[in-house]
């Protein structure tokens, strides 16, 4: 290359950078003109979306701004991404400089002016925009997160659920558990995927009883027969006893071994008022597994509704 072709180009390359022409012509100076090479750039390590944008690389923008969006899934894409444009960006742009200035070997030198103008220099507009839409995404990926945990918060086998029903009660369980249809004794008979939680209920008709025979009887003597089944059978307490509306609750939790293992029994007492049948729930687990699933079980019973 002559000097006068070598300070055509250097013209031109002043023009394409604009603004911190110093900067990249250091990082460029001795580098061969094809050549792949790695250094290290500051702001595009930082704001690499705003510097491809700012250095109008507006593709390439856009494709990092597309794969970003995966750092939100996967955590660590996003420091990665940072770290190989902070890298290779000196060398992205100069490639950038080489094939723009490779388009004006043909114009005059007005013509290869406005062609540089047009696709060099910095565009800070471009800035204020990125930003924007980056906002907007960001806050409609927060308000979709948002709704999603409400709607779990308010119910949490709100979007994967199933019911299971005896002849006169129904209730709501999480999607994988399953129902034990063998069951001889019991009405409703389910357990979880790794059957290690399990749910029995037992239907009972009120005109079944003496008058004198309370639902709440009717769960003591359930509890007496279950304590008759296992060794030291211990009261925990009392977990819950609510009316609300035409619904009574009542929850208490005890203690058993069972085959030489200590279970978690939570016996629950469900009645309606001007419904002539009541529901005993019997919740078991082993005490590590039930403290980890209390709530589960909790919405279990919760979920009881009568089948008129």
């Amino acid at each position: 290359m002559t000097e006068e072709q070598r300070n055509a180009y250097e013209r031109k390359a002043e023009l394409f950078v604009g603004e911190n022409y110093v900067y990249y012509e250091k990082q460029w100076r001795g580098r061969m003109i094809q050549q792949n090479f790695s250094s290290w750039n500051w702001a595009a390590f930082f704001f690499p979306l705003y510097w491809l944008v700012y250095r109008k690389m507006y593709f390439e923008g856009f494709v990092f701004g597309v794969i970003s969006l995966f750092g939100m899934i996967f955590p660590g894409i996003g420091l990665i991404l940072h770290i190989l444009v902070g890298i290779y960006a000196n060398s992205y742009y100069r490639k950038m400089e080489l094939r723009v200035l490779a388009q004006t070997s043909q114009l005059t030198e007005w013509e290869a002016t406005q062609y540089i103008k047009k696709h060099g220099g910095t565009n800070v507009l471009g800035i204020f925009i990125a930003l924007i839409i980056e906002v907007i995404l960001a806050s409609v990926f927060i308000g979709i997160a948002f709704i999603s945990s409400v709607k779990n918060e308010i119910n949490p086998q709100f979007v994967q659920s199933k019911t299971f029903t005896t002849d006169n009660f129904s209730f709501t369980f999480p999607s994988e558990w399953k129902q034990d249809t063998d069951a001889t004794y019991l009405d409703l008979n389910c357990y979880s995927d790794n059957e290690q939680l399990l749910t029995g209920v037992l239907d009972y008709d009120k005109a079944d009883f003496a008058d004198n025979i309370s639902p709440e009887d009717a769960l003591t003597l359930y509890i007496n027969k279950l304590q008759t089944h296992c060794d030291n059978f211990q009261f925990i307490e009392n977990l819950k006893d609510e009316t609300v509306e035409n619904r009574r609750i009542k929850t208490v939790l005890y203690s058993g071994d069972t085959d030489g293992y200590k279970y978690y029994y939570a016996v629950s007492l469900a009645e309606f008022k001007d419904f002539e049948k009541f529901a005993i729930i019997v919740e078991s687990a082993l005490p590590s597994q039930y403290k980890k699933h209390k709530s589960t079980f909790i919405d279990i019973v919760d979920s009881c509704q009568p089948v008129q």
